[in-house]
């Protein structure tokens, strides 16, 4: 270890490389590993450029140590974790809002900034920027990496990126899209030769480390409302957002069962327990005078166009049985509930509390996240009820969203396990099994597609000669596969 230490001291001054077994102890757990249940880096980098970044990739490439990039370290699916050990590449110094240029409409970010900073930006040249239910200290560049599973994507496509630069073991540094040309130019994903962007979104830095991106971001109009519909059911509220979004009425819109509404409550009043509704048996059935769902719209424009859509959104919603919440009511019934949706629909920013209350209240597990047909989406609801009436603890919630103009959508059932994490690892392992499972019976039943990689290499091992020439690709990239190896991708 002593050759790597002096290496990477020859690339970055002390203040940037970290041995310490305090520091390293912090990047070896998140919310889906516990603590004590993975390998300790070694080294922790904090690199400020990209060819900084080239040089320690050199550097563990001819040592063969395992690299894990690690953004702003609220990952809660274990994917930024160094399970293998190795170095820990920190990028939060890389931190830096290059350009926000409101002609093409896109900003070109470092990996380190946050949401609320590239918000906080946006929104001084009235835009706003795709947002994921995620904290607010996230980094939009990793989050939108893994496929974003957020609530701006139903009017738009629902990938956020345009062009990246990334530095790689083997392979230099690269340029995708229209960056990919020497006169710098960040504004399209797409020019007149194949798609090399679209092959590090869902890698999980595997190939790579991406060091620039430049991202979509939307113009505010003179009009923006947040439109709350209760619904009583599932197949009312899927049939509404399909209709809305295939007319074109709203810019996006999601379904939250009561759970997931009342742990919007939870986090906006910085509640240290959680609501005794949210650990009743019957997680089905909302208490009484709570919907068994809300649907949240955003809409956005000019005003008279908006006052129209708002209205036939309205008769849609009571023609499928849906209950209009007026925004005076929802705020007196459901205060935290409405800040949090309003916030985060119509101001486009990610509120704090939602940080903190993770820590507080336990341990947020990704849950089960696919993608399915709507009609699909229905027989997965049941299933997933059955299943969690018979092996899950209270209390559990998903939320449904369309994407791009619902020609598919996506479900995400999650578990929120409660209380120290230590006593909770029997149980924590039980839901890792069951979800070891369920995805490919999911597939198999119902043409679910996993939303995001779990760690299933026999999943990856089912997609035929597209793996084989991705294992290709990244024998020429990372041949020595120190790029995330503890992913269990490759």
């Amino acid at each position: 270890m002593e050759e790597l230490f002096k290496a990477l001291s020859s690339v970055l001054p002390p203040e940037r490389v970290s041995y310490d077994e305090v520091d390293l102890a912090t990047y070896s757990a998140d919310s889906a590993i516990p603590p004590g249940t993975s390998a300790c880096p070694i080294a922790a980098v904090m690199p400020q450029s990209p060819e900084e970044m080239q040089h320690i990739l050199q550097i563990a490439d001819r040592m063969r140590v395992p690299v894990t990039p690690v953004a702003r370290g609220s990952n809660i699916a274990g994917l930024a974790v160094p399970v293998q050990g190795g170095i820990v590449v920190d990028l939060r110094l890389m931190n830096r809002i290059i350009e926000v240029n409101e002609d093409s409409a896109y900003a070109l970010i470092e990996p380190g900034v946050t949401f609320h900073e590239l918000s906080r930006a946006l929104m001084e040249k009235g835009f706003f920027c795709h947002l994921p239910t995620a904290s607010g200290g996230s980094s939009p560049i990793a989050n939108y990496l893994m496929r974003p599973s957020g609530n701006y994507a139903a009017r738009w496509d629902p990938d956020p990126l345009l062009s990246l630069e990334v530095a790689t073991p083997k392979a230099g540094i690269i340029r995708t899209g229209s960056a990919a040309f020497e006169e710098n130019l960040w504004r399209a994903r797409y020019q007149c030769l194949p798609d090399l962007t679209g092959l590090f979104a869902c890698s999980y830095g595997t190939l790579g480390i991406v060091t620039k991106a430049s991202v979509k971001i939307f113009q505010r109009g003179e009009e923006e409302r947040l439109l709350l519909m209760g619904f009583d059911s599932l197949p009312p509220a899927l049939e509404y957002m399909k209709r809305i979004i295939r007319g074109n009425l709203a810019e996006s819109v999601t379904f939250w069962t009561w759970g997931w509404n009342l742990f919007h409550e939870m986090m906006v009043s910085k509640e240290k327990d959680m609501p005794q509704e949210m650990l009743k048996h019957d997680q089905k059935t909302p208490p009484e005078g709570i919907p068994f769902g809300i649907a949240s719209a955003r809409l956005n424009g000019y005003r008279e166009v908006v006052e129209a859509q708002q209205n036939v959104c309205i008769n849609i919603a009571r023609e499928l049985g849906g209950q209009y919440l007026e925004n005076e009511m929802a705020k007196e019934r459901f205060p935290g509930c409405y800040e949090y949706l309003h916030s985060y629909f119509v101001k486009g920013t990610l509120p704090k509390p939602g940080e903190e209350s993770q820590i507080r209240a336990g341990l947020h597990l990704p849950g089960c996240l696919v993608s399915a047909e709507p009609s699909s989406i229905i027989a997965i609801e049941k299933h997933m009820w059955e299943l969690a009436q018979k092996e899950f603890e209270p209390p559990y919630f998903y939320r449904v969203l369309p994407y791009s103009h619902a020609r598919e959508f996506f479900f995400a059932f999650v578990v929120y396990v409660t209380g120290p994490i230590p006593d909770q690892r029997v149980y924590i392992q039980k839901l890792k099994g069951i979800y070891g499972n369920l995805y490919r019976e999911l597939l198999h039943k119902y043409g679910a597609v996993m939303f995001r990689y779990r760690k299933d290499p026999g999943f990856f091992a089912m997609t035929g000669n597209y793996g084989q020439l991705l294992r290709k690709i990244k024998g020429i990239v990372d041949p020595n596969n120190i790029m995330n190896p503890g992913v269990l991708l490759f």
